[in-house]
């Protein structure tokens, strides 16, 4: 395919480096959650599998280096916390919930295994739970978010 990364003029990320760096951001983070939500499928394949696993932790560290880049100084700056106030619009899909909803959660999610992370263990915040665990997205929403880029 052939990639517009200016999403049809919506973005100017060769001239304006902070939208380089947000599209960087919704970028890596849809790689994440694009392979973590694909990793049940490949199942079938333990060479596939593994090869998407390894694809999918060089996308988490590129995806929190790229967080710490954009917010110097903040030592937990590399971490998805929720959904990010500063993604343009076009992006903030990589943080909410996909669908299902109940198979797809957004980035904010503290239920882990059928357990609410907040109310069992003590002395944890939300956000911190949330900061735990890289959500799965589906097919749909992340073909949704890549189509703006592609031509």
């Amino acid at each position: 395919p052939t990639f517009d990364f200016t999403a049809g003029g919506a973005f100017a990320p060769f001239t304006n480096y902070g939208q380089f760096l947000i599209l960087a951001q919704g970028f890596e983070d849809t790689g994440v959650r694009a392979y973590k939500g694909g990793a049940a499928a490949l199942k079938s394949s333990d060479a596939v599998l593994k090869t998407a696993l390894q694809i999918h932790s060089v996308e988490a560290r590129h995806a929190a280096e790229v967080r710490r880049i954009r917010q110097p100084g903040d030592p937990t700056a590399g971490w998805i916390t929720g959904s990010d106030p500063t993604a343009p619009a076009a992006i903030s899909p990589v943080y909410g919930a996909g669908s299902p909803a109940s198979m797809f959660p957004a980035e904010g999610n503290v239920t882990q295994g059928g357990l609410n992370l907040s109310t069992a263990l003590s002395g944890y915040s939300a956000q911190s739970i949330s900061e735990a665990f890289d959500e799965p997205l589906d097919v749909q929403t992340v073909l949704s978010v890549a189509n703006m880029f592609i031509q």
